[in-house]
């Protein structure tokens, strides 16, 4: 065996079978209510603006994370529809790879779920894993000592509705 062989035989041994993050992303993290707001906004087409609750995000040395919707409400505005205050409980849970600044999350248990009070119903909505925040995804991120930030893509084009992009550390 030629020795570029051996030594890359030899790294691909030493790595640990789960996925690892950078030093700097292993905290809990909260996620900036007005950058939920925005993507709601996308998602729902319409205008949206923070009211209350908190998304937070665990990540662990060993890439896992959990990511969990407590009671964040967002008012929502879309045309023909009057204004609703779209709640989101629940959570996500999966696996970051991490480094060098490029980021591959992928998520193993998807349970959000959004709900909304319309003209006295209240409507569900249906949020999963390909479509929803917090369900994955690929692109870069930047870590510093107080502030996480994602900006995840499909293929060539920026991606803004699953991977909440701005974060403080707790």
């Amino acid at each position: 065996m030629k020795r570029s062989a051996i030594t890359l035989l030899a790294a691909f041994v030493a790595q640990p079978a789960t996925a690892a993050v950078e030093t700097c992303l292993v905290d809990t993290w909260i996620a900036d209510l007005g950058d939920m707001a925005d993507m709601m906004a996308l998602q729902m087409s319409g205008e949206a603006t923070p009211v209350g609750g908190e998304v937070s995000m665990e990540i662990n040395a060993d890439g896992s994370f959990t990511l969990l919707a407590d009671d964040m409400i967002i008012n929502v505005q879309v045309p023909g529809a009057p204004p609703m205050d779209v709640k989101v409980v629940g959570y996500s849970a999966g696996n970051f790879d991490a480094a060098d600044n490029v980021f591959l999350a992928s998520v193993d248990d998807y349970a959000l779920v959004g709900s909304a009070d319309v003209l006295g119903q209240v409507m569900e909505i249906p949020f999963t894993s390909a479509t929803g925040m917090g369900g994955g995804g690929t692109g870069w991120f930047e870590c510093t000592d107080d502030t996480l930030r994602f900006e995840p893509s499909t293929g060539a084009t920026v991606d803004s509705n699953r991977m909440p992009r701005l974060w403080q550390r707790r």
